[in-house]
């Protein structure tokens, strides 16, 4: 058993008890091939919910500070997390994330880089997901995530929504930034129409 699984099976039953999580949409099972997991971002709790949530293991995009901190630096390495930098400059990592995706890996991406405790809003996505949706032609399974004020708390419900994975396709005639941009505007729009189912679940 390697440190993922260890780590999931540590954290599934703390993270259920403390984090009561109403999940919709699940899906069961999830083929071997490649495939990209989206969800908006509001907590730091939110690659846990996923990790312990999906059938398959996960290869998770982080920012590159995750890496010089005491324990969880040592847990992503090992964990095979691929770090981002804030300031750009990394076209090796996204060509990194392709030929994971191409190998069959499932990558968790947040499309806003960041968390955004705030209705969500389409210029915070960026268009590197759209990019490598399209170079490595995999799917995206889009999920909605709501809690109240968008703040994660113990002992309150957070809410998940998962939609169907997905070929978001963009015009064959642009080019190969125009069809990233595209994609991920549509990713935008489904991600932001589970996320509003979410928010009524919790109503």
């Amino acid at each position: 058993m390697n440190l993922y699984d260890r780590l999931v099976r540590f954290f599934r039953p703390l993270i259920r008890f403390f984090f009561p999580v109403r999940v919709f949409g699940l899906p069961e099972t999830l083929s071997e091939e490649g495939l990209i997991v989206c969800p908006n971002h509001i907590s730091f709790f939110d690659p846990l919910f996923l990790a312990i949530l999906l059938p398959r293991n996960l290869t998770f995009m982080g920012k590159e500070e995750l890496f010089s901190r005491p324990i969880i630096g040592k847990w992503v390495k090992e964990c095979g997390v691929i770090p981002l930098s804030r300031n750009g400059g990394d076209a090796a990592k996204l060509r990194q994330a392709v030929r994971e995706l191409k190998n069959g890996k499932i990558l968790s991406i947040f499309p806003q880089g960041t968390r955004c405790r705030y209705p969500l809003c389409e210029e915070d996505f960026k268009a590197g997901v759209g990019m490598m949706a399209s170079l490595a032609g995999v799917r995206i399974l889009p999920v909605g995530i709501y809690a109240k004020n968008f703040k994660v708390r113990p002992f309150r419900k957070t809410y998940l929504y998962f939609g169907e994975p997905e070929n978001f396709c963009a015009d064959e005639n642009l080019g190969k930034k125009e069809q990233a941009l595209q994609i991920t505007s549509r990713l935008y729009e489904r991600i932001a129409e589970l996320e509003e189912r979410a928010r009524l679940e919790a109503k």
